[in-house]
């Protein structure tokens, strides 16, 4: 009898060993996240914003012992500046076999490449801000950014109760980011009493604005509401002074808000832009101004307000991660109920996918910008 006590003792002790072994097997030596971002092309400067991000939060996570245990393997990916090419990054991601996709940060190539995430069953969330990549469908995207729906009515009223303008001259890019700002246009506009008297649009890589300000002028448009990639935004709000227009005050996604756009317009007349955003460094939340210190001092470069919360975005995929392991399937089901406080802001999935719902306008003036309103949208 003791013989056969010390036998199943045996067993048993051999059972709990390959138990641990297979437990110890089945994790992970990494959990793996690509990151599509716009490195090369007019769109690069946000894209190595976006990276710098991502990659600040990853090392902070490595560094406190990953997630539960194991590091996560940050692999970025250029998405290009190019629709058609940023097809083809989304394939290499895809190819990588990751545990969950950043990106794409264009909604061009969102649109165009949606589908292929999709079938591969891997959770991404995106930075498009087109409205049409809500609609789509796909159980496996989810946006960090806020639809175009709602960028533009909150510059609207700004610009009706803080400027006191009635008559608005819109001038924005032939891409599906900034069409997807214009299709938004024409209902906020109306929605604050605010007359449209004149409509002009531009191709990237254009260098020569003069013709489309003028038509502005002749409008007597009393603000310019302005959508595009930094290249030509900067471009446009430099040329609006040399054309004697810098008291025309200019709204912007946030797209304006870059340090780029800053840079190539100039100073003197960069000062005075309204741009509406996510993250404003004008607001005094703690969190917010210890992330921004923090961003200078890790990169020694200016931020652009609403591209850094790629951040976050690292954060939410390593909190959701450790607690349902890194199945695709369980990855999605757990964002598509997401309620996550972040470094830089509150977010929480709704039925299209939308996880950020607060929306604040700045305005550029001495230096600094400065908060003007905020707002929240619904989760439904």
């Amino acid at each position: 009898m003791k013989k056969l006590r010390s036998i199943l003792c045996v067993l048993l002790a051999v059972l709990l060993m390959v138990g641990a072994c297979a437990v110890a097997e089945a994790k992970p030596a990494s959990y793996k996240i690509v990151h599509l971002a716009p490195l090369t092309g007019d769109a690069s400067f946000q894209g190595q914003i976006l990276v710098n991000a991502a990659q600040m939060a990853v090392d902070e996570i490595n560094a406190a012992g990953g997630i539960n245990g194991v590091p996560i393997e940050y692999v970025p990916i250029d998405e290009t500046s190019s629709t058609n090419s940023g097809i083809e990054a989304v394939r290499k991601a895809i190819s990588e076999n990751p545990d969950a996709i950043i990106g794409p940060n264009r909604s061009g190539t969102i649109l165009a490449a949606h589908q292929l995430w999709q079938e591969a069953g891997i959770p991404a969330i995106t930075d498009g801000t087109n409205a049409a990549t809500t609609k789509q469908n796909n159980p496996y995207t989810f946006r960090i950014q806020i639809p175009s729906t709602f960028w533009i009515p909150i510059l609207a009223k700004t610009a009706k109760e803080y400027y006191n303008a009635s008559k608005i001259a819109v001038i924005y890019g032939n891409n599906e980011y900034s069409q997807g700002l214009w299709d938004a246009t024409t209902p906020a506009l109306e929605e604050y009493g605010l007359e449209t008297v004149a409509v002009l649009n531009y191709n990237d890589g254009d260098r020569d604005f003069t013709s489309q300000l003028l038509e502005v002028r002749k409008s007597g448009a009393d603000a310019l509401f302005l959508y595009g990639y930094e290249a030509e935004l900067g471009l446009i709000v430099r040329q609006r002074t040399e054309l004697g227009m810098g008291d025309l005050p200019v709204f912007g996604e946030r797209g304006c808000a870059s340090p780029a756009v800053q840079a190539i317009a100039g100073d003197e007349n960069f000062n005075g832009m309204v741009c509406s955003t996510t993250l404003s460094q004008g607001d005094p939340a703690e969190s917010i101004q210890a992330f921004i210190k923090k961003y200078g001092e890790t990169f020694d470069t200016a931020l652009s307000p609403t591209h850094v919360n790629h951040y976050d975005s690292i954060k939410i995929l390593a909190d959701v991660i450790g607690r349902v392991g890194n199945d695709h399937d369980a990855i999605r089901d757990a964002l598509a109920v997401l309620d996550f406080e972040g470094a830089l802001g509150h977010y929480q999935a709704d039925s299209e996918g939308n996880l950020v719902h607060t929306i604040h306008t700045q305005v550029f003036k001495d230096g600094a910008w400065q908060l003007l309103l905020t707002e929240e949208y619904p989760v439904e």
